[in-house]
């Protein structure tokens, strides 16, 4: 599959390498986000070398090292990292010294990031070379670079953690594999989110019946991926993260459901939650639009990543595929952050101040109360544009109209307000000044014009 977009990290990286001064560059990210194609992208042309690490006994990878770093006249021999890591700076012709993988150098030796903590103090100030270094762990990367206490804490000049490609990106990257139907690039959108790999599964595999072939086929490629995701990134502390995320994944979204389900307390569960929210960046918390996320007792935990929330919803514990009500059940959960972030970039001419959602008690009538929910609220410089998303077989109008206008009453906004649909098979109403209605062929229409 070719490589799209990065075109901002890609800038980063060329800005960090410009200079003739040393300069170490971190890039961390969740499995199979693209940080190795992104820095092979980078590295193209540039007087480069690359080591992915496997863990093994030093020696071996020392004799790893030695093959990358050896030029057409001379070939060095290590018996240490520590050795292969002065010949970097003091012999080698190399300038960038690209180490993929560098958490699994902790499993070599635990003393190896004190050793380059060391070769940089010594070396930086009389060298112009590149380190760069990738990690899936996210969690050993922290330890190690971002940690106040960390062997190699504030010695990186440039750091960025991969993100999930953009939907635009995705809507691109859907049309080149051939799938042209809108419905359909959304709810794969919804399953497989922005990660790039997972793509060019499919560009292997072919588009069809794409959930059965990546998932359930005798050879399906993504049948543990969930859990080798969660095995990988947690190591000993596994299961116990493992059961926080199933348990969100099961739709258990507040703190004390979730305490109730484990049979912990909430005070116990409350550093796992920060840490999957902050360290590890697989949930997010979101409280209702318009209250304070650090004073707001009303929080909810969701999986930010679509493909590990399909994985606990559809495949973890199952044999066969799921229904097309199932498919169609899941992907309406995950519809409303698309058409959030959609919504964002659609409105980006007026200024977006904040995006979210919002639930409570709404008055609807004097005195008559009701649990309501909203799924979209965009707040502009000008207006409050506010949204309801619906992925069913219907199509959708006046009434749904009215009761979004119902729930916006305890909103109480101080800007004009603005209503927005989403609907997978369309409207029985037409649009108006006030009102936008967007189903999959104009949300379509819309990429196609912000892309260009």
């Amino acid at each position: 599959m070719k490589f799209y977009d990065r075109e901002s990290e890609l800038a980063a990286l060329e800005k960090a390498c410009s200079g003739k001064s040393a300069e170490m560059i971190v890039i961390s990210g969740r499995r199979r986000v693209g940080k190795t194609r992104l820095v092979d992208e980078f590295l193209k042309g540039k007087d480069a070398v690359k080591i992915l690490v496997v863990p093994k006994e030093e020696k071996q990878v020392a004799a790893d090292f030695a093959e990358v770093l050896k030029d057409e006249i001379y070939t060095p021999t290590f018996n240490s990292v520590k050795e292969a890591l002065s010949y970097f700076f003091t012999k080698s012709k190399r300038r960038i010294l690209y180490i993929d993988e560098f958490p699994n150098l902790v499993e070599v030796n635990k003393s190896i990031p004190y050793e380059f903590q060391s070769a940089w103090e010594t070396h930086k100030g009389s060298s112009s070379k590149i380190l760069i270094f990738s990690g899936s762990y996210v969690r050993m990367m922290n330890k190690i670079f971002t940690r106040q206490k960390a062997p190699l804490f504030s010695r990186a000049g440039y750091s960025m953690m991969l993100q999930s490609l953009p939907f635009k990106v995705v809507w691109k990257m859907q049309t080149d594999l051939g799938v042209e139907n809108a419905t359909e690039k959304i709810r794969n959108f919804c399953i497989f989110g922005g990660i790039p790999f997972y793509f060019e599964l499919m560009e292997k595999r072919g588009t069809q019946d794409v959930v059965n072939a990546l998932f359930f086929d005798v050879a399906a490629p993504l049948k543990e991926e969930g859990q080798n995701i969660l095995r990988q990134e947690f190591g000993a502390s596994y299961k116990k993260y493992f059961s926080i995320i199933e348990a969100i994944g099961a739709g258990l979204v507040a703190p004390s459901e979730l305490a109730n389900r484990l049979g912990t307390k909430q005070t116990t569960l409350s550093k796992y939650l920060a840490a999957l929210q902050r360290d590890f960046q697989m949930i997010d918390r979101t409280v209702p639009f318009g209250q304070s996320l650090t004073r707001s007792k009303k929080g909810i935990y969701s999986l930010k990543d679509n493909l590990t929330s399909f994985w606990f919803a559809n495949v973890y514990g199952k044999t066969q595929p799921p229904s097309e009500k199932e498919l169609n059940d899941f992907v309406s959960k995950r519809f409303e952050p698309f058409c959030r972030e959609f919504l964002a970039e659609y409105l980006n001419n007026e200024k977006i101040i904040k995006v979210g959602r919002w639930w409570g008690s709404a008055e609807i009538a004097p005195r008559v109360f009701e649990q309501r929910e909203i799924d979209v609220i965009a707040e502009t410089r000008e207006h409050v544009y506010v949204g309801e998303c619906k992925w069913t077989a219907e199509k959708i109008g006046q009434a749904e109209l009215n009761h979004l206008k119902e729930s916006a009453k305890a909103l109480k906004a101080k800007k004009p307000l603005k209503w927005v649909l989403f609907s997978k098979n369309g409207f029985n109403i037409n649009e108006t000044g006030d009102t936008l209605l967007f189903d999959p062929e104009r949300i379509e229409k819309e990429i196609k014009r912000l892309s260009s």
